[in-house]
């Protein structure tokens, strides 16, 4: 999916990658907040280190100065059920030995606490950049990677070493001041610094208002965590899980190890299709196309046909093609009274196929005693190793002829089906008890729904679907999906999760593909009306709202009306970032400005998006980029690189520093550290700031619901805060203009929550 979504920003890389052509011309990122004087608050200096604290929306350089503020006590404010955060920052004079760090717990003056198990620290650590996402970004070490605090650490002289510590408020905490000393030490050396945190009285939902989709491969997970079986592969996918739920979004993907078990029964072939157009007797064909220069592709029937070593048989059949002189395959493999594959019993030949119908013959005599069943296969083209032919071949009338007998012993070759003896059989045992987790449990706002039979495609190109032999656009296939459709919808209706669902099977269609979207997605809404469907999109002008439930735009081409006239018919828009937008935009990118994740959920709030997407979390390896056998580490390289469409292998154009990577993999050496890590991944910075964005996003969701509910002895109040809903420009004008100051935005959430208490909503 995600190749889909960047065909065309492939193109915009290659161009900003020209020397002369850029985006924009603007000044360098500023992490030092040098015009503002800095950032973060001196605690103490003495002869061993300095410290100090700063709130999480900075990127705390390693040459960063220390803070001309000077504040002894960290403060910070949440709600219950929020993750809260904040940086102490050690600034050693000498090289210090055995650093740790604790906090026991949070404590009120009415002796309830908030204790150490909901305390989290990590350390911050850093990736070299050595090419700038854009003219903005600059080289250097840039802090993005958050492994766990689990032992004392070398801190070395001269350079900041932040680490991260979070506060998981739980959601039955109550309101008040709560606590609590950080315990820091080293050899030779102590300190205490002073936490005080005000938990505001009202509750985060554990399912987000704001929704997402974000991607997850666990073929680079596999690699990654040198992962070997099933059960490594289930254990580690569910760590992953458990990050997603931590961060408050939601994985494409949650039911990888869980699906829906798909069955159908009645249909005598796989592999190719019925054709009801072209066939040489009766009511269908079957067509088998190999379009494909690097595979062989096969059709072959669904049962063994049984045989006996007595008599001597003949397969006969009728062929065609589309060109004069194609090349193809047919035959049979063979199986024993155990139904195992035979290796070297096949009886396949090759056949040359015209423009008409015409007979052929494999003549195959008496089979060995120990053949007992066979198949039959048939290949398009000719069938080697590395698949490099092509063509498309119908064949009609086939007959496993036995000549001593004169009677045809396989019934299936006449390719005729009666949709009466299809069955489609959906199991839900296993996708129903992962729901009930993700969605219940875990808080998962959606995902991807891969129905069966749909096609698919870009701007660039498209496939119909097909469905059990069955092309889209058939009678044959629309009865099917109905069938499909209704059970797919009855059993999320059942539950309670119709909604979750996201059908997302076309990317960025251009103008000529919205005829054939839109067929696809009323197709969908006539036989399921209550499924949900999901489109990105990117050309202006084109309207199929009334079969398209949500739309999902790139950020910097966002379409305000379209938006407007979405949430006016109870639909959704969501936007996503990519290796696309660069800088003046929001983006996503390692080196740009620590506030643009957060900011991005903030300006969500603003337009009325109900969603957010960015197409993978674990991007590590472009295998065009990377040598043949060779991992991208990207604890050493922060550039993403770009892969597939033909991308020549060795060529490194970038994406960006750290797109499609908002979690690192937790072995720092993949080339060389073959341990299997039976853990979860690394966040980064990034990821964490975004989680602050949607708790803001979720601030902003509660006070418009404490407006609307507020009593008439609060009017004056409500009236203030239903002002405050609609973000000043000073800190957001546009999608490229905003604030990079994170005080502005800590601010107004402040405010935000205290409008919230004011109106009692709890």
């Amino acid at each position: 999916m995600f190749k889909h979504m960047k065909r065309l920003l492939i193109i915009i890389t290659a161009l900003l990658s020209v020397p002369g052509i850029t985006g924009y011309s603007q000044t360098k990122t500023d992490p030092y907040f040098t015009k503002e004087g800095g950032f973060g608050y001196n605690i103490s200096s003495d002869a061993t280190c300095s410290l100090w604290w700063a709130e999480a929306s900075y990127k705390v350089m390693r040459d960063a100065p220390l803070p001309k503020k000077k504040d002894t006590e960290v403060k910070i404010w949440a709600a219950r059920n929020e993750y809260e955060s904040f940086m102490l920052v050690i600034r050693p004079l000498k090289r210090m030995e055995n650093f740790r760090i604790s906090i026991p717990e949070l404590r009120d003056n009415n002796g309830n606490t908030i204790s150490a198990g909901s305390l989290t620290v990590r350390k911050v650590e850093y990736v070299k950049v050595s090419r700038p996402t854009d003219s903005y970004g600059f080289t250097g070490w840039w802090p993005d990677p958050l492994p766990l605090y689990e032992q004392p650490e070398t801190i070395m002289p001269s350079e900041n070493q932040p680490f991260w510590i979070t506060v998981k408020i739980p959601a039955d905490a109550p309101a008040g001041t709560y606590t609590g000393n950080l315990n820091l030490s080293a050899e030779g050396w102590s300190a205490t610094v002073p936490v005080k945190l005000q938990v505001w009285d009202f509750t985060l939902p554990t399912s987000p208002s704001m929704r997402s989709g974000f991607g997850i491969s666990m073929n680079s997970i596999k690699r990654y965590h040198n992962l070997s079986t099933p059960a490594e592969e289930r254990e580690v996918f569910e760590y992953y899980m458990r990050s997603f739920r931590d961060y408050r979004i939601s994985p494409y993907t949650p039911f990888q190890y869980t699906p829906i078990r798909e069955e159908v029964k009645g249909i005598p072939w796989k592999g190719g299709f019925f054709d009801s157009r072209e066939k040489h007797n009766g009511s269908y064909s079957y067509k088998v196309a190999d379009n494909s220069p690097t595979s062989n592709i096969e059709a072959q029937s669904v049962d063994l046909t049984p045989v006996n070593s007595t008599d001597s048989y003949s397969l006969i059949w009728y062929a065609r093609s589309d060109t004069a002189s194609q090349q193809y395959v047919a035959g049979l493999e063979c199986f024993n009274a155990e139904k195992k594959l035979l290796v070297f019993e096949n009886r396949i030949d090759r056949f040359t196929a015209s423009g008409t119908w015409e007979p052929d013959t494999l003549k195959i005599g008496k089979f060995n005693a120990e053949v007992r069943y066979v198949r039959v296969k048939l290949f398009p083209s000719n069938r080697t190793r590395t698949g490099e032919d092509k063509g498309t071949v119908w064949f009609d009338d086939m007959s496993l002829f036995n000549n001593g007998t004169s009677l045809n012993e396989f019934s299936a070759g006449n390719f005729e089906v009666n949709l009466n003896d299809i069955d489609i059989e959906l199991d839900f045992t296993d996708f129903n008890k992962a729901g009930k987790k993700y969605f219940d449990e875990y808080g998962f706002t959606g995902y991807r729904l891969d129905l069966k039979g749909l096609g698919g495609g870009t701007f660039y190109s498209r496939e119909a679907g097909v469905f059990e032999g069955f092309e889209q656009g058939t009678d044959e296939y629309n009865r099917l999906m109905e069938r499909y459709l209704g059970q797919m919808q009855e059993n999320l209706k059942k539950n309670g999760w119709l909604g979750k669902e996201y059908i997302y099977w076309f990317d960025e269609p251009n103008e000529k593909d919205y005829p054939f979207v839109r067929e696809t997605n009323a197709m969908i809404k006539k036989y399921a009306p209550g499924i949900t469907t999901f489109l990105t999109e990117h050309v202006s002008g084109q309207d199929i709202t009334d079969v398209t439930d949500i739309s999902c735009t790139i950020w910097h081409r966002l379409d305000h009306e379209k938006i407007k006239k979405l949430n006016d018919k109870g639909l959704q828009h969501w936007s996503y970032l990519c290796t696309a937008p660069k800088s003046p935009w929001i983006s996503l990118f390692t080196d740009h400005d620590a506030i643009n994740m957060r900011m991005w959920l903030l300006a969500s709030w603003q337009y009325r998006l109900k969603g957010i997407l960015i197409w993978e979390t674990t991007y590590w390896n472009s295998q065009e980029a990377s040598p043949e056998g060779y991992l991208q580490n990207p604890w050493d390289e922060a550039m993403s690189f770009v892969t597939g469409y033909g991308w020549s292998t060795g060529k490194q154009t970038g994406w960006g520093n750290g797109d499609g990577r908002l979690f690192y993999p937790p072995n720092r050496d993949p080339n060389n550290n073959t341990r299997t890590f039976m853990e979860g991944p690394v966040p980064s910075f990034r990821i964490e700031v975004m989680r602050d964005g949607i708790e803001d996003y979720e601030y902003f969701t509660i006070l418009e619901k404490a407006v609307k509910q507020a009593s008439p002895d609060k009017a004056g109040i409500a009236k203030e805060a239903s002002a405050a809903l609609n973000i000043p420009k000073s800190i957001l004008t546009d999608e490229k203009t905003y604030s990079k100051n994170p005080q502005d935005v800590l601010n107004y959430r402040k405010k935000i929550a205290e409008y919230i208490v004011s109106l009692g909503y709890r």
